[in-house]
């Protein structure tokens, strides 16, 4: 397996990483620190080499195998299920806010994707394992040229992926419709009918499959469309009526709660 090749490398390093402006790369072992982050605002590339562990994704639920590469997009809902012990979860991962290097390869990749960890990705990989050892100017200009080619290798690969498992098909065509209304104020009773089954059927098998209740997937995906907004100039106070908020001070608390600050700020930024 391609995860021995590391060899100390992966003995007692916990978090060695690069921080480079707006991209961070970090080897890390162990439980996760985004738990309950089914969205964040930032891209991010997983090398998972360790564990026992499935994804949960609007388009994807299958277990992870060692040595896969896991592509997600900002504000895309996922969720990484460590299923045995947390502490033999070991992977890399970088995080990345678009930049003008970056921004044109993102676009192309709009869904999440598991690609094979072949011989082009692990000499990139073992490349940033080397320098995280020791953070410095070097390490942080190798970081930005390895991320381009890193998702110019993902962008060529991308169709031509792992066998996954995709989505439950019901659970893909309720997230369909719940997307194509977030504007709206749509009820459980609504999207069940919609789904031709009972609503008690539709919240278990929805919590089943993707690990969240769906009252907070749907929260959380139209507070996701309002950050869209926001950022693309559009007063919070209409954001929120346009995704379906009619309570302005529940929405600022809820938008305060996942993206760590107020929708002014994410205007000023």
């Amino acid at each position: 397996m391609l995860y021995n090749i590391f060899g100390d490398y992966m003995k007692n390093l916990f978090k060695h990483y690069i921080k480079s402006d707006n991209i961070i790369f970090k080897y890390a072992s162990g439980p996760s620190e985004k738990t309950g982050k089914e969205f964040h605002t930032f891209n991010e590339i997983i090398l998972f080499l360790k564990g026992d562990a499935e994804l949960i994704s609007e388009n994807i639920h299958t277990k992870i195998k060692p040595n896969t590469i896991i592509y997600i997009p900002n504000e895309t809902y996922h969720q990484v299920i460590i299923k045995g012990n947390s502490d033999n979860y070991c992977r890399c991962t970088i995080s990345f806010s678009d930049s003008k290097d970056t921004e044109i390869l993102s676009a192309k990749l709009s869904q999440i994707k598991l690609l094979e960890y072949d011989t082009d990705f692990k000499y990139l990989f073992e490349k940033l394992i080397k320098y995280s050892r020791n953070e410095n100017l070097i390490s942080k200009s190798i970081l930005k040229s390895l991320l381009t080619v890193i998702l110019c290798e993902i962008s060529v690969k991308q169709n031509v992926n792992l066998n996954e498992d995709s989505q439950n098909q019901l659970i893909l065509s309720v997230i369909s419709h719940i997307n194509q209304n977030l504007n709206k104020n749509i009820s459980l009773s609504e999207i069940a009918k919609f789904a031709n089954i009972s609503i008690s059927s539709l919240s278990h098998i929805f919590k089943k499959e993707m690990n969240i209740p769906i009252h907070k997937y749907i929260i959380k995906k139209r507070l996701v469309l309002a950050h869209q907004k926001i950022k693309s100039g559009i007063p919070s106070t209409i954001a929120s009526l346009e995704c379906g908020f009619n309570d302005y001070s529940g929405f600022y608390k809820q938008y305060k709660n996942m993206f760590g600050h107020s929708p002014s700020h994410e205007r000023k930024m």
